[in-house]
């Protein structure tokens, strides 16, 4: 007999289909309430402006915890296409000083009409603290993909752990030193800086979506920038990759198992600087880049479940860089929850499905001020490159999350898409159709 083809969505020789099926049946099934929010996790601010849209945007499961309503009109678009939610859950007090979780833990009657709902039987958390666990424990539900415990995704999440991890499990990083003082940022400056004569990067030692990596060229300003982390916390230094030396800027999603690391999909990042926007995917990679990435993610993978952390999803971000003749993959940051490509790549494998046809495709986070923009107004200007029911084959643009903050006559948008494209071409295309709907663009 021969094998199955692979679906429509699967990227050969990377994606572990049956790994995938069974993610996607778990976040599509009826009886798994879903909270994706991730600001749990360090590194994702809560703020006045953006606390309540907490849980907004695309979604694939049937029951969906978010901090507000969505907005109805985008939502009932996303259902027309076979995407979801089709229930809702808010808790009644929300308050930008606190993650999503704990806000639904304390909101004693949402729980209790959670708890009571005989349709629901599992959760699945994009990050689990301890307002997470407490949440699984008091809604009774089984936790589906988030299993390991709080402790085990702070521990996964520290970068200087991971560093040193790579060390121990044989993956290659860079070298990464935690500085205290002036001295000893001198110091690590200098060896790092000597690496690849590029200066160094400066980050925090936990954080998310590159927020806080800096590139310092020269001592002086590594001094300045680290007067500035230390505020916040401890401060991380290690030697910056040139881009000369970059094959591509890699971004890895998949489950962690006793096993091993079964991959979902590899993205190229989408950066803004060195802050991640989004991510492009496309089918095809060289086997050679795809086995040293999978070698690297295998000790990776040893590592995490030496910590607890299996049967959950994870995400490592990091540079294919050639020097001389060897390739090599330096794995740079550990994203070890549901990663932010993770439901975009749900949303296109069951668009794949149902349109019978793999795309080319690439999500993003735009920012920019221009005239005000709701659904309608997108509906109206992009016309027949919006992805419609019924034509699903042809691709086009997929609003995921809309918002604006209107400033007079014009509005401060933020706006989240996803590309589906049947090549280069019709890519480029569509993402110049979204930005012409902005004046200024951030």
């Amino acid at each position: 007999m021969s094998p199955d083809p692979l679906p429509p969505w699967a990227q050969p020789g990377i994606t572990d289909v049956f790994a995938a099926r069974a993610f996607l049946a778990a976040l599509t099934h009826p009886e798994t309430l879903t909270l994706t929010s991730t600001d749990a996790d360090v590194g994702y601010p809560l703020t006045r402006l953006g606390h309540r849209f907490r849980g907004h945007g695309m979604c694939v499961s049937r029951s969906h915890l978010a901090a507000t309503p969505p907005n109805g009109d985008l939502v009932a678009y996303h259902r027309s296409l076979g995407l979801g939610p089709e229930r809702v859950f808010c808790p009644a007090v929300v308050s930008h000083r606190t993650p999503l979780a704990a806000l639904v833990l304390n909101d004693q009657a949402l729980c209790a009409r959670l708890r009571a709902d005989r349709s629901l039987a599992r959760i699945l958390l994009s990050f689990k603290d301890r307002a997470g666990a407490a949440l699984v424990d008091r809604l009774d539900l089984i936790p589906a993909y988030c299993t390991p415990a709080p402790e085990a995704y702070e521990t996964a999440n520290d970068k200087l752990a991971f560093a040193e991890a790579g060390e121990r499990y044989g993956f290659d990083t860079v070298p990464t030193r935690v500085v205290r003082g002036a001295d000893a940022l001198e110091a690590a400056f200098e060896a790092g800086a000597a690496r690849w004569g590029a200066g160094c990067a400066l980050r925090l030692r936990r954080g998310a979506g590159g927020r806080d990596i800096h590139h310092a060229r020269t001592l002086g300003a590594a001094r300045r920038i680290g007067r500035r982390l230390a505020a916040r916390g401890d401060v991380l230094v290690a030697s910056w990759v040139p881009s000369s030396l970059v094959v591509r800027n890699v971004a890895t999603h998949g489950i962690v198992s006793a096993a091993g690391f079964a991959p979902l999909v590899f993205s190229e990042q989408v950066l803004r600087g060195c802050v991640f926007r989004g991510g492009r995917v496309a089918r095809e990679w060289d086997a050679r880049e795809v086995a040293v990435i999978q070698t690297a993610l295998a000790r990776i993978a040893r590592w995490l479940a030496d910590l607890g952390y299996v049967d959950a999803p994870a995400g490592i971000d990091g540079l294919l860089v050639r020097e001389g003749e060897r390739l090599r993959f330096l794995a740079l940051d550990p994203n070890v929850r549901l990663t932010g490509t993770m439901i975009p790549w749900a949303a296109v494998a069951k668009l794949s499905e149902a349109a019978g046809r793999s795309f080319l495709w690439q999500f993003e986070w735009m920012r920019m001020l221009g005239p005000a923009l709701t659904f309608e107004r997108l509906r109206r200007a992009l016309g027949p490159d919006l992805l419609v029911p019924g034509a699903l084959e042809r691709g086009g643009v997929l609003p995921a999350f809309v918002r604006t903050t209107r400033l007079g006559p014009l509005g401060a948008s933020s706006l989240r898409v996803i590309l589906l494209a049947h090549d280069e071409a019709h890519l480029a295309r569509l993402r110049a159709r979204v930005r012409a709907l902005g004046l200024i663009h951030r």
